[in-house]
């Protein structure tokens, strides 16, 4: 059963954004720290405004598509992190999560080429012990 705690989280990903490109987006998203670009368009489950509420204990659902900016791009692996009250906290996807190839949807596959566009499952799990304040998740 899921913890009914809900996390307030203002997100923003980064999914190697510096290899992608474009700015219209399904859920709001704000520009990353590191400047990279915007995605095609990003979903997150059950939210279409910030901040999204994402449920302790559950899994968030995050959909990304996005342009690949280069030729033969192999190994793209997702960075996501947190910042809560100032304090930037990486967070360890497992690998079969974070593996944008092996979670490309509708028969994409890697190597990915320049201007392909493509888009990416990102299953994000809210720990309990995930802080119940705004958190910023990049």
């Amino acid at each position: 059963m899921y913890n009914l705690l809900k996390v307030k989280i203002i997100f923003l990903i980064i999914l190697f954004m510096r290899l992608t490109k474009g700015i219209s987006v399904e859920t709001p998203v704000r520009q990353c720290s590191n400047e990279a670009p915007l995605p095609l368009s990003v979903q997150v489950d059950n939210c279409s405004t910030m901040p999204c509420d994402l449920w302790k204990g559950s899994e968030s659902q995050f959909t990304v598509q996005f342009v690949a900016n280069r030729n033969e791009m192999m190994n793209l692996k997702a960075v996501v992190k947190f910042t809560t009250l100032g304090v930037e906290i990486p967070f360890e996807l497992e690998a079969s999560k974070s593996d944008v190839c092996s979670n490309l949807l509708y028969g994409a596959y890697c190597p990915l080429y320049k201007d392909e566009d493509v888009t990416y499952h990102l299953v994000l799990p809210i720990e309990n012990h995930h802080p119940e304040v705004p958190t910023k998740v990049e």
